[in-house]
This record gives C-alpha cells, sequence and structure tokens, in this order.
C-alpha cells in the first residue's frame, strides 16, 4: 500500500471529545498500515493527557493556548476614533498572520508530497488560508454534531464560509448532508466514525449483570438529570437494578444532590471518567443515552459493539442510522422522563426482548467496525488524490 501523509487538524488535540476520539482511532489505524499521521492542534489544554499516542507528532499553533477575539471593522471605528480598539485589531490580525505563516512553514517540510488534512472541526480551518489552494494538499472537513447543534453556534456560520473550499465536506447522517446539498455544496458526503472496539458477548451473562450505564461529560446538554428522574420513577419496580453513569465535568455536584434528593445513593453512581469504556460496557447490561443534541454519538456505537441494546433521546438523525428502533432499541423524546423510564422498566423487565436486542445490537454495529471505516476513508484518498507522494 502506497505511504500518505495525513494530518488532522483538530482545536485542542488532549481535550477528550468524541472528534478527538475518532481522530485517535483513525491515527492508530492509519499508522498501524505504514502512513505518516501527525496533528496540528490549534490550542491545548494544559497538563491534560490525551488519546493519541505518544508516537503521533503533534504541532501546536497557539503554544501560549492565545484564544483570538472576534473580528472588528476598521473603517467605523477609525472614523469613531476608537483608537485603542484598533489597537487591538490590528494587533489580532497581525499576530494571527504569523500564526498562518507558521503553519504555511509547516505544511512546506512535505515539498510536493501529496498531504491530506482532515480537518476533524470547522475552526481551525481560518489557519489553513494559505495553503488551501495548493495542488497537493487536500483538504476534507468535517462535522461532528448535527445541522441542528451547529446552528445554535457560530460553528454554522464558519461551515458556510470554510468548507464550500474543501475537496470534501463529510457528514455523520445522509440528512445532514442533503441540507447542505440544498445550500448549494457540491462537495459533501458522509462518513461514519468508527467504533475502537468490536467484542461479543452472550445476551444472557449481560442480562444476568442487571446494571444500566450511560457515558459522557456531565454537561446539562447530555441530560443525566433526565436520566436520573427517570431510573428513580420506575426504580421501585426494579429493584435489583443500578445506573451507573461515566464522566466529568461541572453538573457533578448537582448530579449528586438530586441522586441524595430521590434516596438513590445506593442505586445510582457517577463513576468518574473511565480510561477502558470497553470494560465498563462488557460488565453492564444495557445503555442510556440522554443527550439534548447529538451528532453521530460514539457512546452508542460503543455500546452496541459490545452487543448492548440501547435506549436513547431522539435528540439528531445520527440517532436513527445508529439504532433500528424495536430491533435492537427503544427511542424517547427529548426530555420526557415518563417515556424514557418505561423503556427503562421495559427492557429491565423483559429479559426475552432484551436478549432479542442484544443479538440484533451487536450484528447492526457492523457497519461501524474500524476496518471497514478505515477502508472507506482509503478510498476517499484514492478518489482525491492521484499524485502519490509528488510522483
Amino acid at each position: 500500500m502506497e505511504r500518505r501523509n495525513i494530518v488532522f487538524l483538530i482545536n485542542e488535540f488532549n481535550d477528550h471529545g468524541g472528534a478527538q476520539r475518532v481522530a485517535s482511532i483513525l491515527t492508530k489505524e492509519f499508522m498501524e498500515d505504514g502512513h505518516h499521521v501527525s496533528i496540528l492542534s490549534v490550542n491545548q489544554q494544559k497538563n491534560a493527557p490525551s488519546y493519541f499516542s505518544d508516537e503521533v507528532p503533534v504541532t501546536i499553533i497557539h503554544k501560549d493556548n492565545y484564544r483570538p477575539p472576534a473580528a472588528i471593522e476598521l473603517s467605523s471605528n477609525l472614523k469613531q476614533r476608537r483608537f485603542v480598539k484598533l489597537s487591538k485589531e490590528l494587533k489580532r490580525r497581525y499576530r494571527l498572520q504569523k500564526q498562518r505563516n507558521e503553519v504555511k512553514t509547516f505544511f512546506e517540510a512535505f515539498g510536493e508530497e501529496e498531504v491530506f488534512v482532515i480537518a476533524i472541526q470547522v475552526y481551525g480551518m481560518q489557519w489553513l488560508q494559505p495553503v488551501l489552494y495548493k495542488q497537493n494538499i487536500k483538504v476534507i472537513g468535517q462535522s461532528h454534531e448535527s445541522v441542528a447543534a451547529a446552528k445554535s453556534s457560530q460553528r454554522y456560520k464558519r461551515i458556510l464560509t470554510y468548507y464550500r473550499q474543501v475537496s470534501k465536506f463529510l457528514l455523520l447522517t445522509q440528512k445532514d448532508a442533503d441540507h447542505f446539498e440544498e445550500a448549494g455544496f457540491t462537495n459533501t458526503g458522509v462518513m461514519y466514525n468508527p467504533s475502537p472496539f468490536r467484542q461479543f458477548t452472550s445476551p444472557e451473562i449481560l442480562y444476568q449483570h442487571k446494571k444500566i450505564v450511560s457515558s459522557g461529560r456531565l454537561v446539562a446538554g447530555k441530560g443525566f438529570d433526565v436520566l436520573i428522574e427517570s431510573f428513580a420513577g420506575v426504580a421501585d419496580a426494579i429493584p435489583d437494578w443500578t445506573l451507573h453513569i461515566y464522566g466529568e465535568g461541572p453538573a457533578e455536584e448537582s448530579l449528586k444532590n438530586l441522586i441524595r434528593i430521590f434516596e438513590l445513593e445506593d442505586r445510582v453512581f457517577l463513576e468518574g471518567q473511565t480510561e477502558d469504556i470497553e470494560t465498563s460496557l462488557r460488565e453492564a447490561s444495557f445503555f442510556v443515552l440522554s443527550s439534548k443534541a447529538e451528532g453521530l454519538p460514539m457512546s452508542l456505537i460503543e455500546a452496541q459493539s459490545c452487543a448492548l441494546p440501547c435506549i436513547s433521546t431522539d435528540c439528531a438523525p445520527g440517532i436513527r442510522e445508529i439504532l433500528n428502533e424495536y430491533e435492537d432499541s427503544l427511542i424517547a423524546p427529548v426530555g420526557d422522563v415518563h417515556v424514557l423510564g418505561r423503556h427503562i422498566k421495559r427492557l429491565a423487565d423483559n429479559p426475552e426482548l432484551f436478549y432479542a436486542y442484544s443479538r440484533s445490537a451487536y450484528e447492526n454495529s457492523r457497519k461501524f467496525d474500524k476496518q471497514v471505516i478505515k477502508q472507506q476513508w482509503y478510498e476517499l484518498f484514492d478518489e482525491l488524490g492521484g499524485r502519490g507522494n509528488g510522483q
């Protein structure tokens, strides 16, 4: 296989979001196949570990963690003699231009060799402008969230600005790709997130654990308060079952208080961050996602890859591209405590339904197998490339 140069452009390489996790899985797979992979990270978190191996070279654009403020218009501020604002804006522009030149130097090190740049997040695209139209550099833009989630932030405007210019713009679902095609994009495609593992465990063994799990950053958007209240509503009807939530975040204390209010300290557990989610899933029975908004949640993909039936809120188009409702999963409206609770009770109370959903979940997870997804990436490289290391 021809050796390729692959660069992941990431906001913070050592953040612990789903985008970083996906990039680390692909990085490991690409490197094992002999490709040259490196990370170009806009910023970094101080003293934080990352999902990436120490063997992966990382270049930080803003070594002092600089985060540029929003741009301001010069002429109107000049007319109004806002010289302090003008000075700050000029310094901002100088700083960004200096950083763009450093990015240009980074890519010049590849010479005329072909380079595939995978922009995991759109924010970093503003530093790629000096190299965007170089013939040997193929930029692949990604959005790891739904259109609805992107529209709730500045990211949607950045997507409209920057991703029209890239060689390929990959979405997580066909519905999201259709949205941008209707908006005039001619470079869209769909690429699923890969699962880092896929291991079958007997449904009978999983059910015996009587353990419900969920995972994610402890923030309001993940809806763990709704999950805890839903479990509280059916806890007496399923007395042998427990709920375990993996993750860290600012909502931890409020969730602990909620657990105390429902007097569930011996039934609901905040487990903190786990470094081995595969083992945590294989020791569980089924998975619940209670989010308000998502893209293509890695947590559901990983759960199904361990043969866990899933319950999820209907929080993004990606949910139904992962789950087949009433075959391997149950789906509830976002924020609906009572429906979520009924679904939890139904799976916990009905072992035959559980067994059927578990087997279907594992079978349906095949499309997210990392070998399948890796081959799709290689096909995309072939589609966009053809210059083979400058040959």
